[in-house]
């Protein structure tokens, strides 16, 4: 069966991870899929993953996600990213803060579950058959899932409960819980705006799924790494690696997490 790692992130700090500049309310949105949630494409995921080994391990960095542009060899490398999916989002409550989801998000994580974990226990969540209600936004909510310990290990901030929203409803509420911070550059001596825009993060305590696949092919440099499996999952598990392009003002840190 083809080695698969299943990837859990938290956001230790709100993260941008941005499309670039874009027309409306927010100039610099985060990425978004083809239905308008929020996502970190596997290309941008892939990247701070490779540097974080490159400075660890150059020749293990470049058999399990390939050459660099300005090598001379090009080959591609062992493993395949997936996209990495903002699946379980703090939101204020009534009753304080709780952690929400929706049907499409749930259904999205399910299908990398369904893939590095094989149809085994997913060891994210179990389902609460009874449930409990919340008061949140529209009115009362159930909590079909409880996190398991494997995910509430990784952050502070988790709670217990997820509460999930029909899709109807469920991207309003995950824009709600998005922050938007206005930033500007002033001229030293006037001190007036010469720059104002808007960014767009995701909250502090934020959870994530991904997966890491082995495509099961080589290259000359993983011949002489040792146990390419054994050492990926020592490099990356439980480190914390700065997301996206705003660590100078203490943004996108998030911690790591890999499950075999």
């Amino acid at each position: 069966m083809t080695k698969s790692y299943l990837i859990l992130a938290y956001a230790i700090t709100p993260v941008h991870v941005g499309t670039g500049r874009a027309p409306g309310v927010v100039d610099l949105p985060f990425q978004r899929d083809s239905i308008g949630y929020p996502i970190v494409y596997g290309s941008s995921f892939k990247g701070v993953l490779k540097s974080t080994l490159m400075s660890k391990n150059n020749k293990l960095a470049k058999c399990v996600f390939g050459a660099e542009p300005e090598d001379s060899e090009k080959y591609m490398g062992r493993f395949i990213v997936t996209d990495l999916i903002p699946v379980f989002y703090p939101i204020a409550s009534l009753d304080g803060y709780v952690y929400v989801s929706t049907d499409y998000l749930i259904k999205k994580a399910e299908d990398i579950l369904s893939v590095v974990r094989g149809g085994t226990n997913n060891n994210i969540y179990n389902k609460n058959d009874k449930g409990e209600e919340v008061n949140i936004l529209l009115g009362r909510l159930k909590s079909p899932y409880t996190l398991t310990l494997t995910v509430k290990g990784i952050g502070s901030l988790i709670k217990d409960k997820v509460y999930v929203f029909d899709n109807d409803v469920g991207l309003q509420v995950i824009e709600s819980s998005l922050i938007r911070v206005t930033r500007n550059v002033l001229n030293d001596e006037t001190k007036t705006s010469q720059n104002l825009w808007t960014e767009e993060y995701l909250p502090q305590g934020t959870v994530f799924i991904g997966g890491i696949i082995d495509a099961e092919r080589t290259n000359e440099l993983c011949k002489d790494v040792g146990d390419v499996d054994n050492m990926l999952r020592e490099n990356l598990d439980n480190i914390s690696v700065f997301l996206g392009g705003k660590e100078t003002i203490g943004k996108g840190l998030v911690r790591i997490k890999v499950i075999s």
